[in-house]
């Protein structure tokens, strides 16, 4: 049985709140419109499939259905993803690529916004396909239609629970309780940058750009990528001065066990 999700939990997040989610080969699969957009698995350190080995992980990461007629088209735009050695039908992003989290940023915004070049539908759902690519033409998602355009202020005002907040599902409220940010009003009085502190000490793997973007666009009442380029790029340098605070104090406790 699959194990709930650590290090990828923060993608899931990312989604939008309609999909629905599936167990699938010890991982989990994510169906949008009844079309399969993502996969995703964490098996650390598995590089071997049936006598064959890779030199990388071949099971942690997300794995994106995309049918082979448009393989050429996305991978032109991403290419950093590669056909998955297994499922060479999926295209892969490894967990421990360098630019992880904002190429898993591009790849979700473009899910979000239902390209019809992702997903794939189970086999008998051929027509609604392609019924679905003409659809998207006259369909402008880019601006979820759920949410309407409410003030900041009041927003923070009316809500009740950090789980009120856009960006912060269950999975996002289990990890800041659990770093100590319990309330609502704790959160808003403390800001990003603090319960961001807090979410990496308890958990490192809470480090990246993107939780960051969702904490910003939760204060702000906005989704995580619409936020401006400004808080994006404030997200990314505090974040990255997080981890060389880390890899420093790490480096110094190296050196006095040496």
């Amino acid at each position: 049985m699959a194990k709930e999700l650590l290090q990828l939990g923060w993608v899931e997040e990312l989604l939008p709140k309609d999909h629905i989610r599936k167990r699938m080969f010890g991982g989990f699969s994510y169906y949008l419109d009844e079309k399969l957009i993502l996969v995703m698995f964490e098996s650390v350190g598995n590089k071997d499939y049936r006598g064959e080995s890779y030199d990388f992980e071949i099971w942690n990461g997300c794995m994106f259905p995309v049918e082979r007629e448009h393989h050429a088209v996305v991978l032109k735009k991403f290419p950093f993803l590669i056909n998955h050695p297994v499922l060479p039908k999926w295209l892969y992003l490894m967990a421990d690529h360098d630019d992880f989290d904002s190429n898993a940023e591009s790849l979700v915004r473009e899910l979000r916004r239902k390209n019809p070049l992702f997903g794939s539908y189970p086999k008998g759902r051929a027509q609604k396909s392609k019924k679905s690519e003409r659809s998207f033409e006259k369909i402008d998602t880019r601006r979820p239609r759920m949410f309407g355009d409410v003030p900041a202020e009041e927003k923070l005002k009316n809500a009740q629970r950090l789980t009120d907040l856009k960006n912060i599902g269950p999975e996002t409220e289990r990890a800041m309780l659990k770093a100590g940010v319990k309330t609502l009003d704790q959160f808003v009085k403390m800001g990003w940058e603090k319960a961001m502190i807090r979410l990496c000490k308890v958990n490192p793997k809470n480090n990246h750009s993107l939780f960051a973007y969702a904490l910003i666009g939760a204060l702000q009442n906005k989704m995580w990528n619409q936020i401006s380029e400004a808080d994006k790029k404030q997200a990314r340098e505090f974040m990255k001065s997080l981890r060389d605070k880390a890899t420093l104090r790490s480096n110094k406790k190296s050196k006095k066990k040496g």
